[in-house]
C-alpha cells in the first residue's frame, strides 16, 4: 500500500513552519467501525526494553490539522516516519528536476526540529504500477541507462536534504511483488544490485531496502524472488496487514506465527517492517475497535520475542483518512470492493475527528511500557 498521501503533507507543512508531513484528513471514509463498549487498555505483556529498535509512524491528520496530530504522535515516543517520492514527481522531463509535491524536500526540515528522522521511499515501483519518466519507456531495468537516470535522479534529492534531518533509509520501490512480472524480476534485481552499489559507496550508513508485502511477497507465490531481490540489500523491508483474500482480518494472535514465519524465511537478516496495519471496520472487514486494539498488544509482545531480528517497525496509520482521500487511492488502485476501500477507510488508531479509537491508548501503554 502506498503511505499517506506526501503531497497534501508538503501543503500543510508549507503553511506551518514553512509550513509538512505525511497527511490524510477524514472521517471514516465511508467505512465503519464497531464501538464496542467498556474497553480495558490490555497491559504490556512482559516489555522489553525498547533498545535500538526503531519505532515510526504514518502521521495522518486530524481535523485539528497538521500540528496538533503531530504533537499526538510524538506522544509515541515517535523516532522515524516515511516519506513515498514517485521519480516522475522528481524527474519531470530528461534530467530535469524539481523539488515534488509542492516542495515536499524543503518541509522535511520541520522532521528535523523534533529529531525525527526520515525514510525515504523513492518508489520506482508503487504498487500497482511503475513511475520511470517516460523518456525510459523503453529500457530494461538493468540497462546501464536506467540505473544512471536512477542515480542522477536520487543524487540531486539527496543534495536537497535539510541539512537537519537524517535520512536513515532509502527503498528502491514500493511493494515491488505486487507489480513485477516474471520476466521483470531478474532485470529488477539486476537494477536494485547496481543502484545499491551507488548508494552504499555514495550515502554510507544509510540503510538500503525494497519493499514488499509479507501477504504475497513472503506467504504467496513470490517469496523465492522477494528473497533473490533481497540479497542486494541491506534489510529486508516488508509491509504487514494480516488479512485475508476478502480484507478481512486475521486474528490478531497470529501476529506471533506470522514473525516467526517471516524470520524463517530470511535466517539472519535484519528486518523492517516499513508498514504495519490492522483495520477496524467492521461491516466488510470483520473488525472492531477491540480487535484492533488486541492486536497492537498482541504485535508487540510478538515483536519482544523477536528484536534481535526486526529492527523497526513504521505503524499505518494515526488517523482514518478523508472521504476525498480514500476516492483518490480508490481511483489509484482501480479497486472498488467494499472491503477493500473500508481496510483504507479504518486503518487509523484514531478518528478524523481527534479522539481516540481504542487502538491509541493501547499502543502508547505498548510503547510506554518499552521505554519509548
Amino acid at each position: 500500500m502506498t503511505s499517506a498521501d506526501s503531497t497534501s503533507i508538503a501543503r500543510r507543512i508549507l503553511h506551518l513552519v514553512f509550513p509538512f508531513i505525511l497527511t490524510v484528513v477524514s472521517s471514516c471514509g465511508g467505512g465503519s467501525t464497531t464501538p464496542d463498549e467498556g474497553y480495558v487498555v490490555i497491559p504490556a505483556d512482559s516489555p522489553q526494553p525498547a533498545g535500538d529498535r526503531l519505532l515510526g509512524l504514518g502521521i495522518t491528520e486530524s481535523e485539528e490539522g497538521f500540528q496538533s496530530s503531530f504533537n499526538v504522535a510524538l506522544e509515541t515516543g515517535l523516532q522515524a516516519t516515511e516519506i513515498l517520492i514517485h521519480w516522475d514527481s522528481v524527474e519531470v522531463a530528461q534530467g530535469v528536476y524539481q523539488d515534488p509535491m509542492g516542495g515536499v524536500l524543503q518541509a522535511i526540515t520541520f522532521f528535523g526540529y523534533y529529531d525525527v528522522d526520515v525514510m525515504l521511499n523513492l518508489a520506482v515501483v508503487n504498487t500497482v504500477r511503475t513511475t520511470v519518466p517516460e523518456y525510459l519507456s523503453g529500457s530494461g531495468w538493468d540497462s546501464q541507462e536506467m540505473i544512471d537516470a536512477f542515480n542522477d535522479m536520487m543524487d540531486w534529492v539527496m543534495a536537497r536534504v535539510p541539512s537537519n534531518v537524517d535520512i536513515i533509509s532509502i527503498s528502491i520501490g514500493n511493494e515491488v511483488d505486487l507489480y513485477l512480472q516474471d520476466d521483470e524480476w531478474d532485470p529488477y534485481c539486476g537494477f536494485v544490485e547496481a543502484t545499491s552499489d551507488h548508494i552504499r559507496s555514495t550515502y554510507p550508513g544509510v540503510t538500503i531496502g525494497v519493499k514488499s508485502t509479507v501477504t504475497n511477497g513472503v506467504f504467496g507465490s513470490d517469496l523465492f524472488r522477494v528473497q533473490q531481490l533481497n540479497q542486494h540489500t541491506d534489510a529486508v523491508m516488508l509491509t504487514y496487514y494480516p488479512q485475508d483474500g476478502s480484507f478481512q482480518v486475521l486474528d490478531p494472535q497470529e501476529v506471533h506465527s506470522h514473525l516467526q514465519l517471516i524470520e524463517d524465511a530470511f535466517p539472519g537478516r535484519e528486518i523492517w517492517m516499513n508498514e504495519v496495519g490492522y483495520q477496524s471496520g467492521s461491516q466488510y472487514c470483520a473488525s472492531s475497535q477491540t480487535m484492533q486494539a488486541r492486536f497492537y498488544h498482541e504485535f508487540f509482545s510478538a515483536w519482544d520475542d523477536h528484536r534481535d531480528t526486526f529492527r523497526l517497525a513504521l505503524i499505518i496509520w494515526l488517523h482514518d483518512i478523508s472521504d476525498q482521500q480514500l476516492e483518490e487511492l480508490e481511483e489509484y488502485y482501480g479497486i472498488s470492493a467494499p472491503g477493500f476501500l473500508e481496510y483504507l477507510a479504518t486503518l487509523g488508531l484514531r478518528n478524523i475527528d481527534d479522539t481516540d479509537k481504542y487502538a491509541w491508548p493501547q499502543l502508547l501503554e505498548e510503547t510506554g511500557a518499552r521505554g519509548w
